[in-house]
């Protein structure tokens, strides 16, 4: 399996960001996703996708609070949005990996969450 690498926005306090529908990386379910995680705190994902069938797994990070989170879209969702913390999720190589199940579709955005001090 190929990996399919993202780059996440960052998005500042008291700054509006404009997300537009149907923009993002498209799931590829031959590859799995990651994203780099450089620091501590948390991460917004968005998986836009009408498809039902759409399941992404956050494969467990390392550490005391590690632990694998799945997320699945249903009833027509047409974007969920996912708050990833760096102290479940992140791996020793200082990222996330989402692996896609078969019948997934759709895109997915990410943007690392203002700190107290940006």
């Amino acid at each position: 399996m190929a990996e399919t690498a993202i780059t996440p926005t960052q998005l500042t306090s008291d700054t509006a960001a404009v997300i537009t529908a149907g923009t993002g990386t498209a799931i590829n379910t031959s590859n799995y996703m990651t994203m780099a995680y450089p620091k501590d705190g948390q991460l917004l994902i968005k998986i836009q996708s009408s498809n039902d069938a759409t399941s992404g797994v956050l494969t467990a990070g390392f550490g005391v609070d590690a632990q694998t989170e799945t997320y699945a879209a249903t009833n027509g969702v047409t974007s969920l949005f996912v708050v990833g913390s760096s102290a479940k999720v992140k791996n020793s190589d200082g990222e996330i990996r989402i692996d896609w199940a078969t019948s997934s579709a759709g895109y997915l955005q990410a943007f690392y969450l203002p700190t107290s001090n940006q």
